[in-house]
């Protein structure tokens, strides 16, 4: 269940551009947030790896990501989204497909970002996205994944509006549960949480074990 406002964000891009920009100014503004799963992963990563933005819509947290030199596939439901993302950044990859069951060979992907994205997804469905995560990554590849947290006392009252007003329930949902021990309970490894924006925002980073998943082709 969504608000009003929601579609009308969707439907009227100066809305969801204005809505951005507000909400992105805690950690400094929207091509810092656009960019923050490429912050913390670039140093990790080969030059010209091979990066999966799940969830891409546009492509603008991809937009970062290519620039750097990374081979970048970006995967959305949306053909309108890829269309945009086609005209804005045409060296982006496109696959049009469910995040939950994206038409890609296991362990195709040195790095997979899902920026500000999971929480769209229903608690059952955000399971089966990082199991996906999880097969398509390369052994010892990494997951950053930048999302809502429950913000601090400063923030607390905006982040609830925010969600009130332009988010679903599945967002509530996920600011109720552990991010972290979820993708530790999936088999990821090495995972680290950080959070920003006044504890409104959360960056992980997690990585896939060097041994190949049960039953999976070698």
């Amino acid at each position: 269940m969504s608000s009003f406002l929601r579609p009308l964000a969707y439907r009227h891009r100066w809305i969801y551009d204005t809505v951005t920009a507000v909400s992105s100014l805690s950690v400094g503004g929207v091509q810092r947030l656009r960019g923050l799963g490429l912050e913390v992963m670039k140093a990790r990563l080969q030059p010209g790896a091979s990066v999966l933005d799940l969830c891409c819509g546009s492509g603008e947290a991809a937009a970062p990501w290519l620039s750097a030199g990374f081979k970048v596939t970006g995967l959305d439901v949306s053909p309108l989204a890829l269309s945009l993302a086609a005209s804005r950044h045409p060296d982006l990859k496109q696959v049009e497909a469910l995040a939950e069951a994206p038409p890609l060979a296991d362990a195709s992907f040195d790095a997979i970002q899902l920026s500000v994205a999971l929480h769209e997804f229903p608690r059952h469905e955000r399971e089966i996205v990082l199991g996906q995560c999880l097969r398509l990554l390369r052994p010892g590849g990494w997951l950053v994944l930048v999302d809502l947290h429950p913000a601090g006392p400063w923030l607390r009252l905006p982040q609830w509006l925010f969600c009130a007003l332009f988010e679903t329930d599945t967002a509530t949902a996920m600011l109720e549960d552990d991010l972290p021990a979820q993708l530790r309970g999936l088999g990821f490894t090495q995972v680290e949480q950080e959070l920003l924006a006044g504890e409104a925002l959360q960056r992980i980073t997690a990585s896939r074990p060097t041994a190949r998943l049960p039953g999976e082709q070698s």
